[in-house]
């Protein structure tokens, strides 16, 4: 494996070297404006709303400029490198006032479009858009009226990418008619030659793959439906087998298409003055506009969705599981994990899965990648994962066969409709210890649940814990299914439906129920202050009698002024990510309690939908310790909560492994969305060849540990410090940011030092 490691990974091209660093340069460009058309002509507006949008998508497409990037490989782009156009921008809107306003009453519009969705990106390349526009014109004979519209929103759609793909062509070979190096003009009649052949008709050749993967992507993006683009590796590698057998390319050729193709993710990031920290404005809390229907505690969205602005939900995954049982390792896998080493930008989001049998050169390759920073490959267990899905129901080739939907929720690309929504713990929690009421704002939305203060055993706290929890469980799940096939009425996706498994055979959009899998992910959220706050309470009040409920209700309320006594107290209890067994006892109880309230709920919509549960805070942490009090760990009010299923800051400090064995201890196999273990490492453990060593050590311990996902992000306190100082000098400066990865001097000023008292508290 080593000598194809090292055949697949030549060194840069000048191609290569030039584009990224203009792209890099174009980051820090102003947008230029660029109109897209406000909404479809009148006279289009009587069809059928699927259609509507359809011819939404068409409009949209035909205003997109054919602009090529000098010296790219692969045609279709979002933002143009200068002027710096910005045409991911805007959708024309295709609804009536009537339906507008209706719409508006159930919170949705045309931009309730979730994302979150894997394409089946091997169908595209197996069939063309023809074959999938002949599959939807062979199911229009008994249509009815409204599966007659879906077909045809299909059509339109796929035509609409086909038309545009056309007019790629030609703006490549009129640009190289007019070019005076021959070689390049060449290159330009090969980009015309890839767009006329595919994404129409079967890609037939790794370069056509490549470019049609990513013209459809591009589409998604710029029509709102924001996609991930799953399992890369393996429903490309074929056409690169292909190639490479048949003498059509090597190596070198092969790594200099797949940086291009890597660097086109990351041409509409920006990195302008207006996201600097000190050009923020501060945002005050509001906590009447709590998010996700008042099942999270987070507050505040403009620090985040800034902090956000490079993030699109651009996830590769690679390596794992064959559907089957085989290793699924390839060329190809090292190819892109060595282009997003040298690239270090944040897109396209990288996830390595692995297990058992994983070959020993991927785990180094993908050590190599994380010590650049970033966090990424995220690692993902399938040893865990796995069975996780079958006992969620879900065949097991396909459950081999898994991917993430762009953060790390885990999906089955191709054949899954997913949404999710958070539901907090801790808010759970609070209001079991003060009648139903949030701390921050005196707000009732919980249950009215026995007086804490006359509590006089655990068992009572935790049953009004439950309780609370319960109460959240059933109105999300209710609502849910309620609303199952709302977006349908508003927003249908019927290019994003072409390009699944189910829709076009059931004559049904995916947003109304076409897809072969309906899934809706419960999010735990601030999983490890539940833990260690429950934990607390039964060892400091309950088992050391050190201290009353009364007592505690008064100590929180406080905010811990003036109970420093028994704030000291409660850090001293037992923590999760410590391999302590009365934490990690303490976790598997209140995760056995989330997962078995989803399921006693979920059973009886189970024709519905499936309801996966997972654990996760994504990069919302801060927003979501604003909005609770002071809790029963000794964490003050306010302060951040940890990300994903992460011990709480600080609170894990026998070091890495332990948080790893306490991890795993949780009872994964219930949880098939996932749930991320995100841990820190100092540079100075993962130098030279002993420290990647190191590093693939631990990672095969990750996955004899029974955990499901962990990411490693390696840098120092020094960098991020210097980085604040000379953010000039730290532009390619990455960190993990719970789902995915940003740059450094990019984020706000809170981020920046959270990320530095993460550093800080790690081994």
């Amino acid at each position: 494996m080593s000598l194809v490691y090292k055949a697949a990974c030549p060194e840069d091209t000048q191609r290569v070297l030039a584009l990224r660093e203009r792209v890099r340069r174009a980051m820090r460009l102003p947008p230029a404006a660029w109109h897209c058309p406000d909404r479809i002509p009148e006279d289009q507006m009587t069809g059928p709303l699927p259609v509507r949008k359809a011819l939404a998508i068409r409009l949209k497409l035909s205003h997109m400029p054919s602009d090529l990037w000098k010296g790219q490989l692969f045609a279709g782009s979002m933002t143009l490198e200068s002027p710096r156009v910005h045409a991911e921008w805007g959708f024309p809107d295709y609804l009536t006032d009537r339906e507008r306003e209706q719409a508006a009453r159930r919170g949705l519009s045309i931009r309730s479009v979730f994302g979150h969705i894997v394409p089946d990106y091997e169908r595209l390349l197996r069939k063309g858009l023809c074959g999938i526009r002949a599959d939807a014109e062979a199911q229009l004979g008994g249509a009815d009226r409204r599966e007659t519209a879906f077909l045809n929103s299909v059509i339109i759609a796929v035509d609409a990418v086909m038309d545009y793909a056309a007019r790629l062509a030609l703006r490549c070979e009129r640009e190289a008619q007019c070019c005076p190096r021959p070689e390049r003009a060449a290159e330009l009649q090969r980009m015309a030659a890839n767009l006329r052949q595919a994404p129409a008709d079967p890609a037939r050749t790794f370069w056509q793959a490549l470019q049609s993967v990513w013209l459809l992507h591009m589409v998604f993006h710029s029509t709102m439906n924001g996609n991930a683009l799953g399992r890369l590796d393996q429903y490309v590698w074929p056409y690169l087998e292909g190639d490479l057998e048949a003498g059509r390319i090597d190596y070198a050729t092969a790594a200099e298409l797949v940086s291009c193709f890597c660097l086109k993710f990351n041409e509409r990031a920006k990195a302008t003055e207006d996201q600097l920290p000190e050009s923020r404005e501060p945002e005050e809390l509001d906590f009447e506009k709590r998010t996700r229907h008042d099942t999270s505690s987070q507050v505040g969205t403009r620090r985040d969705s800034i902090d956000a602005t490079n993030h699109w939900l651009q996830n590769i995954v690679i390596g794992g599981l064959a559907p089957d049982g085989a290793d699924s390792t390839n060329p190809l896998t090292f190819l892109l994990l060595e282009a997003y080493r040298r690239n270090r930008m944040t897109n396209p989001l990288l996830t390595v899965r692995v297990h058992r049998e994983s070959p020993a050169e991927l785990l180094r390759a993908a050590c190599e990648a994380l010590k650049e920073g970033g966090g990424m490959p995220a690692v993902f267990n399938d040893e865990t994962l796995v069975p996780a899905l079958e006992r969620l129901g879900i065949a097991e080739c396909d459950a081999r066969d898994y991917t993430n939907d762009g953060c790390w929720e885990v999906i089955i690309p191709g054949r899954t409709d997913f949404k999710f929504q958070r539901l907090s713990l801790m808010l759970c929690l609070e209001w079991a210890l003060n009648r139903g009421r949030g701390r921050r704002d005196g707000s009732v939305r919980g249950l009215r649940t026995p007086d804490p203060r006359q509590m006089t055993s655990f068992g009572e706290v935790w049953y009004a814990f439950v309780r609370q929890l319960d109460h959240m469980v059933r109105r999300v799940t209710r609502r849910v299914v309620q609303s199952l096939d709302e977006r349908s009425t508003v927003a249908p996706v019927p290019l994003l439906s072409a390009l699944l498994d189910g829709p076009i055979e059931k004559r049904r959009d995916m947003t109304a129920g076409g897809a072969k899998y309906t899934t809706f992910g419960m999010l735990a959220e601030s999983a490890a202050h539940a833990i260690d706050s429950l934990t607390a309470i039964k060892s400091v009040v309950f088992d050391e009698g050190a201290a009353t409920m009364a007592e505690l209700c008064d100590a929180l309320e406080a905010d811990f002024c003036g109970h420093g006594r028994l704030r000291a107290k409660l850090l001293a209890a037992p923590k999760y990510g410590n391999a302590d067994q009365r934490a990690d006892a303490m976790g598997r109880r209140v995760i056995d309690a989330f997962t078995e309230c989803v399921r006693r709920h979920a059973t009886r919509y189970e024709t519905r939908a499936r309801f996966p549960c997972g654990v996760g805070t994504f990069s919302w942490y801060i927003g979501i310790g604003e909005g609770l009090g002071a809790s029963p760990d000794g964490r003050r009010e306010g302060e951040p909560v940890s990300s994903n299923f992460s011990p709480a800051l600080g609170r894990d400090v026998e070091g890495i492994p332990a948080a790893i064995l306490s991890y795993g201890a949780m009872p994964h196999r219930e949880l098939p969305a996932g749930g991320p273990l995100d841990m820190r490492i100092q540079k100075r453990l993962v130098e030279r060849e002993d420290g990647t060593d190191r590093m693939a050590a631990l990672i095969r311990a990750f996955v004899d540990s029974g955990g499901s996902m962990m990411t490693l992000t390696v840098t120092d306190t020094e960098e991020l410090r210097a980085a604040q100082r000379e953010p000039e000098n730290y532009e390619s400066l990455r960190v993990r940011m719970g789902g995915w990865c940003a740059y450094f001097t990019m984020l706000s000023r809170e981020q920046q030092e959270h990320h530095i008292r993460r550093q800080e508290a790690s081994p």
